[in-house]
């Protein structure tokens, strides 16, 4: 899963414990997630388990939200009132758990040397196996 940076690192240091985006699929309770910090870091940073999920409308969301999500800042207020407040689709809130960061960030350039035609998520997608195991083989997991 793709994140700016600023909100890859409040999941990798434990201070970020929701996300909210827009429905992109089926992603369920224990499903392991990548996290990829986008540019201009380009780096995948850590893993974390998928605590819960929720799928809603904005405004069912914000509630959930408020209810489950501690650690929901204003900086994470703030974006998805920009976002979504005026949006029509369904949204999802993936409850963050069991985070592992990574001994050293691994680079989209480190694992393009191996699988030169790699592209990370826009937002989500399934990793084949072979790419985790190269992620996690070069973040000395």
């Amino acid at each position: 899963m793709s994140f700016k940076p600023i909100y890859a690192h409040e999941i990798i240091d434990g201070m970020k414990d929701c996300e909210v985006r827009t429905y992109f699929g089926d992603v369920g309770e224990g499903d392991r997630v990548i996290v990829y910090s986008s540019s201009p870091e380009k780096s995948f940073l850590g893993e974390f388990t998928i605590r819960d999920v929720y799928v809603g409308d904005y405004v069912n969301v914000c509630s959930y939200v408020k209810a489950r999500c501690e650690l929901f800042d204003e900086v994470n207020w703030d974006f998805i009132r920009r976002k979504y407040s005026s949006s029509k689709r369904r949204l999802i809130v993936i409850g963050i758990s069991n985070v592992e960061r990574y001994s050293k960030p691994v680079t989209l350039s480190e694992i393009r040397r191996y699988m030169p035609y790699f592209k990370p998520p826009m937002s989500y997608i399934v990793i084949p196996k072979e790419v985790v195991e190269l992620i996690r083989i070069n973040a000395s997991l």
